[in-house]
């Protein structure tokens, strides 16, 4: 029933819209110079020493600011070199509405309405703006992710059967629709999102999981309370078969998130019991800060 806004979950969006539309590729290298000048409010970096030059795949680990700004001008720049915004914002439109963010889930159970930001493509493109998504929203997105195109539509029931136990109506997933991406596109934001785990300072929530899982982390702003935690992911990583998203509103920090997720991969995968995780309760919160979401 929420919606917030996604943080830096969105930037795989962001860096598929890049790829496809051509304004970057794989070996497209931006040097993060913190603050990005070439609009107003200026945009910037999480980290105040910036990332160096790097690609899209440590982009999305690093989760960088700068570099998705910088995607993001280049997506609302005409090829005479005049700057419209409104082109950027349609073209992160178009995609995110790919990944079914423009539309309920369809889960048979009330589903507030998302929303697809429709002002400054530089912070729309971070996951900032005016986005508001619901969790299974997301859900469904990262699903398309790790499969490599295919978009569900998501349903709570199995099957249904009669007092007998006779089967009335088998609930098969249904494709909403296929997205026919670049190879290539897939590889470099689905390694960014296993450097996530790998690399980032994610790595040591995931320590000691058998299972090799690829994810993002995101955090929405609040100025009253504390801050929104988010975590998108999927796993195995070399061949999906599960995905998990958590949002905790007021969470604080992604961390919390992505512990919530390692705790229903180690129970997905027999690593742990349903009694073990209950009983970890709130001792159990994360530590850990991770940066840049």
């Amino acid at each position: 029933q929420q919606t917030l806004a996604p943080g830096s979950t969105f930037k795989p969006i962001s860096a598929i819209a890049g790829l496809e539309e051509g304004v970057i590729d794989e070996d497209t290298w931006i040097t993060d110079n913190v603050t990005y000048t070439k609009v107003e409010p200026h945009a910037n970096c999480w980290d105040s020493s910036g990332h160096g030059t790097i690609n899209v795949e440590q982009a999305i680990e690093y989760s960088c600011n700068y570099f998705f700004s910088e995607v993001a001008h280049r997506l609302s720049t005409e090829a005479d070199g005049s700057y419209k915004p409104e082109k950027g914002l349609e073209t992160l439109k178009k995609y995110a509405t790919m990944f079914g963010l423009d539309r309920t889930s369809g889960i048979e159970i009330s589903e507030a309405t998302p929303s697809i930001s429709d002002t400054d493509p530089e912070r729309s493109s971070m996951g900032q703006g005016t986005h508001q998504f619901a969790s299974v929203q997301l859900a469904r997105y990262v699903t398309a992710l790790a499969n490599r195109g295919t978009v569900y539509d998501l349903s709570l029931i199995d099957k249904e059967t009669d007092s007998q136990g006779n089967l009335v109506k088998d609930y098969s997933p249904a494709v909403a629709s296929t997205l026919d991406f670049q190879t290539s596109t897939w590889d470099a934001v689905q390694q960014g999102m296993r450097q996530v785990v790998t690399n980032s300072s994610t790595k040591r929530v995931f320590d000691g999981l058998d299972v090799h899982v690829a994810g993002k982390t995101g955090t929405a702003q609040e100025s009253q309370r504390g801050n929104h935690a988010f975590f998108i992911s999927f796993a195995p990583y070399e061949n999906p078969e599960i995905s998990v998203t958590v949002s905790i509103p007021n969470g604080y920090s992604s961390s919390n998130a992505a512990m919530v997720a390692k705790h229903v991969y180690r129970y997905f995968y027999g690593y742990a019991s349903l009694d073990d995780i209950l009983n970890s309760g709130a001792l159990d919160a994360s530590n850990e800060r991770i940066n840049g979401d």
